[in-house]
């Protein structure tokens, strides 16, 4: 799903990531690591936000820089969101659907599946930092996406909504749709995940499977 090669990625002396190759396959794929570690910026070179500073990465067979190919058949959620204020939440994830070639149905079930629908036709302007986590989310699997990407898919969530979103995405993977996530809070998600990736000081340290990473990290 995802290849990257001696990849780098620098904001002007900030290096966030250092000449990183890693092969992220199929299933569910956990990327933990430290705050400033570099993972969200992977994320990001991963959806086409960023280009690469060197390096390659590759998405679905093809480099993401710029390439609205590849964005259509990926699903985001990124960390904070960054929804239209003035929009309703309907209309963003109309907005959505139409650019993946969804329709209406699709909206709905998404909708239904992050319990975004009481507060749809709301400004998104009005919606409280759960709720915003909540639609981002609900965009991210509009029209069923060949891979999706979440930055910290629990942030903001209270103990009842980490349970719910827990439980969906382990569904999700569970039927087969690829999921690639970053998140601090990686218990909830651990029980289902495939293999875990561990980022730091802008390179790979760990990557092998829950058993295998976390008996590693705890031993830290």
């Amino acid at each position: 799903m995802i290849t990257a090669e001696n990849l780098s990625k620098r904001f002007g002396k900030l290096v966030a990531l250092d000449s990183v190759s890693v092969e992220i396959g199929k299933g569910f794929t956990l990327i933990l690591g430290p705050n400033g570690g570099g993972k969200s910026t992977f994320l990001n070179l991963c959806a086409g936000l960023y280009r690469p500073s060197s390096g390659r990465i590759e998405v679905l067979g093809e480099a993401p820089w710029s390439n609205e190919g590849v964005k259509s058949r990926l699903g985001v959620s990124f960390d904070p969101p960054s929804l239209p204020k003035h929009r309703t939440g309907r209309e963003w994830l109309d907005y959505i659907a139409r650019f993946k070639g969804a329709d209406e149905s699709d909206v709905l079930e998404s909708a239904e599946m992050f319990s975004v629908t009481g507060f749809l036709d709301r400004r998104i302007g009005e919606y409280s930092a759960g709720m915003l986590k909540r639609l981002s989310l609900a965009q991210a699997f509009i029209g069923k996406p060949e891979l999706a990407l979440l930055d910290e898919p629990l942030a903001n969530l209270d103990f009842k909504g980490i349970k719910e979103v827990s439980e969906t995405l382990g569904k999700l993977a569970n039927e087969g749709l690829n999921i690639v996530a970053v998140s601090h809070i990686w218990r909830p998600l651990i029980g289902f995940a495939d293999e875990v990736v561990v980022i730091a000081a802008g390179k790979v340290v760990l990557k092998g499977s829950p058993k295998e990473v976390i008996t590693q990290i705890e031993e830290i």
